[in-house]
């Protein structure tokens, strides 16, 4: 519906991203990171059990494949929403929203025990430059000068 209206009244666009921006106090982009890690920490173990081992009409998933896979669908909407802010040409939210996205799973970088994070250590750093990727391809202009001092250990994955 949003999306309608700013290709029909661009003139609303600037406005629209405004108060998106103002939408996301810092309470608020605060919860994304800790929405992202949470979801990505919360995770059971005990998930792997539909998802492992032999398939019917797939084969063998392997316990690494079957959690990035279950890591993914939890981040999925998230990746969703950076991509509806981009395709609305809301730039500095796309970018605020990625930001908290790389955050939140940095925050997850050293896996957690007895969490789908444990059966695949390097998620988190492989899904924080896929974010990267996918900033670039949607126009997304990532505050590249901020990112090492936020994410610190990651300064090789994110240049």
């Amino acid at each position: 519906m949003l999306n309608g209206l700013l290709i029909a009244r661009p003139d609303l666009r600037e406005l629209a991203e405004t108060y998106a921006v103002r939408l996301m106090s810092t309470e608020d982009r605060s919860a994304v990171t800790v929405a992202v890690a949470g979801r990505l920490r919360g995770l059971d173990i005990e998930e792997l059990n539909g998802r492992a081992g032999y398939r019917p009409g797939r084969g063998y998933v392997h316990p690494v494949e079957a959690a990035a896979e279950i890591m993914d669908e939890a981040l999925e909407p998230f990746l969703r929403d950076l991509e509806r802010r981009a395709a609305l040409g809301m730039t500095t939210a796309a970018t605020e929203l990625a930001v908290r996205i790389l955050l939140g799973l940095y925050e997850c970088r050293d896996g957690s025990s007895e969490t789908l994070l444990e059966y695949s250590p390097d998620y988190a750093a492989e899904r924080a430059a896929n974010v990267v990727d996918q900033c670039a391809k949607l126009g997304i202009d990532l505050p590249r000068a901020e990112l090492p001092d936020l994410l610190p250990e990651w300064d090789g994955i994110l240049c």
